[in-house]
């Protein structure tokens, strides 16, 4: 009877095994960045985030999220916003919005989106009875979508000294579910985080 044993399986050389696991580490690792490299491209790049809001300046559009917002000019004096108002010291921000919405809102909605900034955190609404829209020449309330529609903001100054420069905040408008609804809904409140700040020179001694 012939009896066969296996043959003794001779261990690989030493100088092979160490090339074999520094290989497989090193695909280890590569898998692991590139699954890295594509969490932080889904998530917006390689860019570092804004830790507040934007800074610009008059002409420049910025987008509130539900509103396109370019603030024209500004200017202060003692005016009459009509011929049956007497004078009165004021500031006055001019502005042109367009709804990028599909539903129309009133300018008083939108006003609660903004605010003029004196001294960095602090905010001052302006006033809802005087600011007024005006499309054509003509008065309106409403701001329809895509219709732009020149926004007219207005600050009483009182016996203030109107600034040079004036800081306008932009509140961020937020799309969202409403908590006793299925329906969804843009927003903004007066704790909505500033979008951005726009700096805007005051033309000072208006008289309308």
């Amino acid at each position: 009877m012939n009896v066969y044993y296996d043959e003794p399986v001779a261990p690989p050389p030493p100088g092979e095994v160490k090339p074999r696991r520094r290989m497989r580490v090193t695909l280890i690792i590569i898998g692991a960045l590139v699954v890295l490299a594509a969490a932080t491209w889904a998530a917006g790049g390689l860019r570092a985030q804004p830790g507040g809001p934007a800074q610009s300046v008059a002409g420049r559009t910025v987008n509130q999220g539900l509103f396109d917002v370019q603030i024209l000019d500004a200017r202060s004096g003692r005016m009459k916003l009509s011929s049956f108002d007497p004078a009165a010291n004021l500031l006055v921000v001019r502005m042109r919005v367009t709804d990028l919405g599909d539903q129309s809102y009133g300018v008083s909605s939108f006003i609660s989106g903004v605010a003029a900034e004196p001294k960095p955190g602090k905010y001052v609404e302006p006033d809802l009875m005087d600011s007024v829209g005006v499309v054509d020449g003509q008065v309106t309330s409403e701001i329809h979508p895509r219709l732009p529609v020149v926004v007219q903001l207005v600050w009483k100054l009182g016996d203030a000294t109107a600034p040079r420069a004036l800081t306008v905040a932009l509140r961020l408008w937020e799309y969202g579910q409403s908590f006793t609804t299925d329906e969804f809904y843009w927003s903004v409140s007066k704790q909505s985080p500033v979008k951005a700040e726009v700096k805007v020179p005051v033309r000072l001694g208006a008289t309308s």
